[in-house]
């Protein structure tokens, strides 16, 4: 029986990190295993990739008959629908629990509270002193970066910063210059700005209508002066599209260390406000240290939970 690790559809850097470096574990447990994933990377994991030439060797299709191990991810809304879900075997994660999970049998989860679920494979290797390779060290530490925004957010465990310490210990292509150059990068980020917002689906745990992008960007007062009217028109155009009442983006500032939250109106700009005490000055909220997009949506889905 075969292993696909998988991940959703226009997976992100954890994602990858985590199906090319789990992939890898199984096979040196001797699995048969293989990775998978749809549609089209985010920018910053197609920059890692390039920048140290990492090559992935992605299948072209699942089979019916493949066993499932999702990563970075359970929710069966956002995978692919080739695959069979009666096949999940085993799931590594860090977001909320989905309900179907406590109905399945015979079904192995990880899912822990931190900053980054690449995290837990990078300790399966630590834990289990299984040799890692290079391409699988850089990978899952662009991974706990990406998601901890370089191990600032308040959601970054000291499992996260201990994990990111003993990979960045095993390559010396890792170091803060280069780390500092693939930020510069992803902020430049031109045609591809609806994508790289992230603001396409309603919260399905909450009672309201809501959706909340995220940008991870360096200096992001120059980034806004920059996009701050293509932002306002994506927000307009998806709320639209979309029927979504409340929709905001979350500007993250990767290199100073705060956020600015954008709000499509002064409702939607109130309703974070009241919820979370973060002052806004007309449409726009800055933060005095980084704030991530899981940290506000844990507050609202507890006041709007389902």
């Amino acid at each position: 029986m075969r292993n696909v690790v998988t991940t959703y559809i226009n997976p992100d850097m954890d994602g990858i990190s985590l199906m090319y470096a789990y992939t890898e574990l199984l096979r040196k447990k001797g699995e048969d295993a293989e990775y998978y994933f749809e549609g089209t990377m985010k920018k910053e994991a197609q920059i890692v990739l390039n920048k140290f030439n990492i090559k992935l060797k992605n299948i072209d299709k699942v089979n019916n008959e493949d066993e499932f191990v999702l990563v970075d991810t359970n929710y069966l809304s956002e995978i692919s629908k080739d695959i069979n879900t009666d096949n999940i075997v085993e799931i590594i994660d860090h977001h909320n629990r989905e309900e179907w999970i406590d109905k399945k049998e015979n079904l192995d989860v990880q899912i822990e509270p931190i900053g980054a679920a690449a995290t837990l494979v990078a300790e399966r290797f630590k834990n289990e002193n299984i040799d890692i390779s290079e391409e699988s060290v850089i990978l899952l530490y662009y991974g706990i970066i990406s998601n901890t925004m370089n191990l600032k957010i308040k959601l970054t465990s000291q499992k996260d910063k201990d994990m990111a310490e003993w990979l960045k210990s095993k390559s010396s292509k890792i170091n803060d210059k280069t780390t500092a150059e693939i930020f510069v990068e992803k902020s430049e980020i031109g045609d591809s700005l609806r994508e790289e917002m992230e603001v396409e689906f309603k919260d399905q745990f909450m009672t309201i209508s809501w959706s909340m992008g995220q940008l991870e960007v360096a200096n992001v007062e120059d980034f806004l002066g920059r996009y701050e009217e293509k932002i306002r028109a994506i927000l307009k155009q998806v709320s639209e599209e979309n029927d979504v009442e409340y929709i905001s983006v979350n500007c993250m500032d990767i290199i100073n260390g705060y956020s600015i939250i954008v709000a499509y109106n002064e409702k939607v700009a109130k309703i974070i406000a009241d919820s979370t005490g973060i002052e806004f000055d007309g449409l726009k909220a800055k933060t005095k240290e980084l704030v991530s997009r899981k940290e506000i949506v844990k507050v609202l889905r507890g006041i709007y939970k389902k």
